[in-house]
């Protein structure tokens, strides 16, 4: 399997697309977080799709459904690294992020932290590197009162439903009127993780 093993010395050429690769995914979040929807749109493939917790389907409709989510909720993800993979016109970028954003449950302000790994699978269109697919391993989350004085009433019955890698994330959404699904891959099902590593390492080399 290429994905997860060291690459091998990059050449000028693919040091070149690397850096294109990063500057896109960082450029699809930072466009998330201040919501350039316009300039967002223009990050994906015509056919490129997503799966998070959230949301589930093509890109246009991910966008769309963003910019909707902005009017109740504003979030920001500070990224950490990026690991890069390439095989002629299609790469895998792996990004460690936190998402960060404050939410407000039954009249108290709370700062929510979601850690994960986002996921990209990414083409290259006349030239361009474009992202074609986008998921996230969820690892762990925390949600913490703004102030200590802060008066929060968590329903910890459904609390504890959801799964541990993105429960509070999970619960915070659904609070908000949001579908959760509640089988995307995380660190509590090694299993899975492996499985799509598998599938995006296939899809990386065509097979």
């Amino acid at each position: 399997m290429k994905l997860l093993t060291k690459n091998a010395p990059f050449t000028a050429a693919e040091v070149v697309d690397k850096a294109n690769i990063i500057e896109l995914i960082q450029f699809e979040r930072f466009c998330r977080d201040n919501s350039l929807f316009d300039e967002m749109n223009k990050t994906y493939t015509d056919d490129a799709k997503i799966e998070i917790s959230w949301f589930q389907g093509s890109a246009k409709d991910f966008v769309s459904e963003s910019a909707n989510m902005a009017g109740n909720t504003r979030t920001s993800h500070q990224i950490y690294n990026t690991q890069v993979w390439m095989t002629g016109d299609r790469a895998v970028a792996i990004m460690q992020a936190s998402i960060k954003g404050q939410q407000e449950l039954e009249g108290a302000k709370l700062n929510l932290s979601s850690d994960s790994k986002i996921v990209y699978e990414l083409q290259r269109v006349d030239g361009e590197w474009l992202i074609h697919y986008m998921t996230c391993i969820y690892e762990a989350d925390t949600l913490v009162p703004l102030t200590p004085v802060d008066n929060v009433k968590v329903d910890q019955t459904e609390l504890a439903s959801y799964r541990p890698s993105y429960a509070c994330l999970a619960y915070t959404l659904h609070s908000h009127g949001y579908d959760i699904d509640q089988d995307l891959p995380g660190i509590d099902r090694p299993e899975q993780v492996a499985a799509l590593y598998q599938t995006m390492n296939d899809w990386l080399e065509a097979k």
